[in-house]
Order: C-alpha cells, then structure tokens, then sequence
C-alpha cells in the first residue's frame, strides 16, 4: 500500500489531485484543512472554536492538535493507500509522522511537491473567491489570509523539502499545467 505526501502552496492543487487519486488510484484522502474544517463545524467545544479561529486568521493550528487528528486516521487507514493533502506542514509534524508509520510498521513512500509561480497563485485563490461568490464559501479563502497562508508556507513547510530530499523520496513536479498534465506525473512518480 502506498503512503504519499503532496507538498505546495495552498490553492496549488493538492486537493484536486488528492481526489483525482481517491477516485481513480482507490487512495484515502487524510486532507488536515478537511479534517480541521470538520472539527470547527462538528463541534462547539473551545478545541473547535480554536481551531476555526486559526485558520480564519490563515495561521497553522498548533502540531499536537493535528498530529492526535491525523495519526488516528492513519491508524484507522494503514492497509490503505493513504494521500496526505496539506500534511505534514512543518519538520516536526514531517518526523512525527515517519515516526507513526514506523509504529504500525508502514512507511512513507514518496513526497511530491508542487512548484508554482505565487503570482499565479494569488489569481488562482482569488478567481475560487469569486467563483464562490454567493453560494458557501471555505473560511479561509479570503484575500486577507492568502498572502499570510503563503508566508506560512514558505517559512514552515518548504524547510521539510529538504528533509524529505534527505531521506529519498522527494519529487518535484510543474503545479502550473493543467490538471490533468499534473495528475499524469503524479501517476508516473507513485507506479
């Protein structure tokens, strides 16, 4: 079974593949932003207040309240193909990870990570912003916590490239081609 990680900005595509993976590679999608939006809108608990405040204001929730999220999944999921979509999103959450897939005797298999022009981004995060413009839209697509989410990004996630480069399994990957161009690469790095 494989255990994959997608790596990028937000807005890049990640959950676009993920369920492109789901769909048609039987793959389980462990999406943090999903499991975390499930935990502000499932509960009324200060847990769930926090982290819908978090993430509104496009800051990271704090690692041991994703790792715990997380790692009951891959636990729930081991026998599984797994897409990591938004996770591991620092060093920490990158070792606790390998670290809990070595406790269930699985390991991670490839780390991909999406390469895309910011600018081109920023158009891609406000276009969905407007796209949803009158119908339900996620809490934390706004202009004001994209460039932070960006800034995020680049100081805490990009750091585990290299971690990752380290360990063997990195492979980087144009973000700017169409879906489908990405899928097919993604398809050719986990065969």
């Amino acid at each position: 079974m494989k255990k994959i990680v997608l790596l990028g900005p937000p807005g890049c595509g990640k959950g676009t593949q993920s369920k492109l993976l789901v769909e048609k590679n039987n793959f389980v999608q462990l999406s943090t932003g999903d499991l975390l939006r499930s935990e502000t809108s499932n509960s009324g608990s200060d847990l769930g207040k926090k982290v819908k405040y978090l993430m509104e204001s496009g800051e990271l929730v704090p690692d041991d309240i994703v790792i715990d999220i997380i790692i009951n999944k891959v636990e729930e999921h081991k026998n599984k193909n797994i897409v990591f979509d938004g996770f591991p999103r620092n060093l920490k959450q990158a070792e606790a990870l390998d670290s809990s897939l070595e406790n269930v005797s699985v390991k991670l298999d490839h780390a991909i990570l999406f390469q895309i022009d910011f600018k081109i981004l920023e158009e891609r995060i406000n276009n969905r912003i407007s796209e949803t413009k009158g119908s339900e839209q996620r809490k934390d697509d706004n202009s004001e916590t994209l460039l932070n989410r960006i800034e995020v990004f680049k100081s805490s996630t990009l750091p585990i490239v290299k971690y990752y480069e380290e360990k063997g399994i990195i492979s980087k990957i144009d973000g700017m081609q169409k879906v489908n161009e990405v899928y097919a690469e993604i398809t050719k790095i986990i065969c």
